[in-house]
């Protein structure tokens, strides 16, 4: 490695590194307020009774909870990446057991009831999340505007029906979102791999004539046809020593990844593992097989 190219890792580093604890300390300072909010809100409305228009309170607050609970999934996709990113500096900067080159996973787990409790970060966050959320939810079934409850019913009852109804809703909600989650990683990573294999048969100048990459990387990076196309007409029109400023001098297989990155603002480093299934998670399509030549650089 030059000293240029030495210098401009070790800033981009430490901008990362930056970043990376920007991330975990607005996680923290949401952790910090959202429990306290609500545990307020819970004494609040069991000391007091709005009578029928009490359900707007609640409602703001489950709203709320779930425009941070989006946010700070968000910035767990965030987290993931500069995480990634700074293992990727450590190693080239040979530092291979660097603290993210080397990161821990988490191996405690706890089994209950044939229920398994992970012992990591986001598993006590979104449990802070999803008791936040059911404080929220239970609230609202709760104050039910008046003119929709009979006044023979009592309050226990109503109490009784809307935790109820809480603990339904957010079992469901939990194994729909779950599931669906795994189905959109899958089908990215599966596509992710197509898009690989396409792009190792053309090149920047080319791309925007090659439909078939077009259409999968629009899916991949769940964008209109239109809007990759137009990346794709960019990126063939620049000049050889543009070109240098999007596409590194690497292998043809590094090349592929980038070139899918460029046109669907995903990651080379990720999509480099899904089309050589490095991690091991696909079950779909077989991977791209990437054979070294010698004296290429790795990845």
């Amino acid at each position: 490695m030059g000293t240029e190219r030495h210098d401009a890792v070790i800033k981009e580093y430490g901008e990362v590194c930056s970043n990376f604890r920007m991330l975990t300390e607005i996680r923290f300072k949401l952790l910090a307020l959202l429990p306290i909010a609500t545990a307020a809100a819970t004494a609040f409305k069991g000391g007091d009774n709005m009578g029928g228009g009490s359900f707007v309170f609640p409602l703001f607050g489950l709203i709320a909870t779930i425009g941070l609970v989006t946010y700070n999934t968000r910035n767990d996709q965030l987290y993931d990446e500069l995480v990634g990113r700074a293992a990727s500096l450590e190693r080239e900067l040979g530092l291979a057991d660097g603290a993210f080159a080397n990161r821990p996973h988490a191996w405690l787990r706890f089994h209950l009831f044939e229920i398994e409790w992970k012992v990591d970060h986001r598993t006590g966050v979104g449990t802070i999340y999803l008791a936040s959320i059911a404080a929220w939810l239970f609230l609202l079934l709760a104050a039910l505007p008046s003119s929709l409850v009979s006044a023979s019913i009592s309050t226990v009852s109503v109490s009784l029906v809307a935790f109820g109804l809480t603990v339904i809703a957010i079992w469901y909600a939990t194994i729909w979102i779950k599931g669906r989650k795994k189905q959109i990683a899958e089908e990215m990573r599966s596509l992710a791999a197509e898009a690989i294999q396409k792009a190792l048969s053309t090149d920047l100048a080319r791309a925007a004539g090659n439909h078939d990459l077009i259409d999968l990387c629009a899916r991949l990076g769940h964008e209109t046809y239109k809007t990759v196309a137009g990346r794709a007409r960019f990126y063939s029109t620049v000049d050889p020593d543009t070109a240098s400023h999007y596409l590194p001098c690497v292998s043809k297989e590094q090349a592929a990844c980038h070139l899918v990155a460029l046109l669907t603002d995903l990651s080379p480093r990720w999509l480099f593992d899904c089309a050589t299934n490095r991690r091991g998670v696909m079950s779909g399509p077989s991977p791209v097989l990437f054979v070294r030549r010698p004296g290429e650089a790795g990845f």
